[in-house]
């Protein structure tokens, strides 16, 4: 099985970083904003959904659907990372090895039964299990995850800027499984200083409307979480996830 790569983008034709940490990404625009990607990336594929696709929701749905089997990636990403390393090895991975262990990654989850599958959401090696290195319980980050074919799983339109935790917590809800290979880091770049992107629609307003309706859908697994930011960021989520 081969899974493609896509790169969900929005009114950032210029500044798409991720075709350059992993080979054979596929750029998914509004059709209206084709002619601008397709100026500024080279030999990058370019799909196009309809304008009518507002949201990352909505896009994420849309690309899962077309594709099939996918892997989506932001499109702020430097590098894949190794959590872990041999002597000798280096720790920024290339971008045609990157692509492979996309393809292993995916393959291992269909073997394994799962649908949805993702990597480490930490940088620190300190977070590494290396007696654990593949986990099949938690959550996955909007940053990098992928669908197979077959999940039953669905993007909720009315989801803002949280559509990670509602896959997530969705495949909990059907499939008691997910395939987490933490050995790597999908690394990002400006995440959240890049114009454009999700950050057009992202606000205090937009999560605490998002906790709402995750609480309401699935319950008090979903909790507001606990630092020392919480006045700035009072709606900074995580999930308790049994499974």
């Amino acid at each position: 099985m081969e899974v493609k790569v896509v790169i969900p983008s929005h009114k950032r034709w210029d500044r798409v970083l991720t075709t350059m940490a992993v080979d054979n990404a596929i750029l998914c625009v509004a059709e209206s904003q084709r002619e601008l990607y397709a100026k500024c990336n080279k030999g990058v594929e370019i799909v196009t959904h309809p304008d009518g696709v507002v949201g990352l929701a909505r896009k994420r749905d849309w690309i899962v659907q077309h594709f099939k089997n996918v892997m989506m990636l932001d499109d702020d990403i430097d590098h894949l990372k190794r959590i872990y390393t041999g002597k000798g090895e280096p720790m920024i991975v290339e971008p045609d090895e990157a692509y492979h262990i996309i393809q292993l990654t995916a393959n291992a989850a269909k073997a394994a039964g799962a649908y949805v599958f993702g990597f480490s959401s930490s940088p620190a090696p300190i977070s590494y299990d290396s007696f654990n290195p593949i986990k099949l319980n938690g959550y996955v980050t909007g940053c990098a995850h992928g669908v197979l074919e077959g999940s039953k799983l669905w993007y909720n339109p009315d989801i803002i800027c949280n559509e990670d935790y509602w896959i997530s917590l969705l495949n909990a809800y059907h499939h008691r499984l997910i395939w987490k290979d933490t050995r790597y880091y999908w690394s990002q770049k400006d995440t959240f200083v890049n114009r454009g992107g999700l950050a057009e629609f992202r606000n205090l307003e937009a999560e605490e409307k998002d906790f709402h309706l995750l609480r309401r859908v699935f319950g008090d697994v979903v909790e507001l979480r606990k630092s020392q930011q919480n006045a700035k960021h009072p709606f900074q989520k995580t999930l308790k996830l049994p499974f």
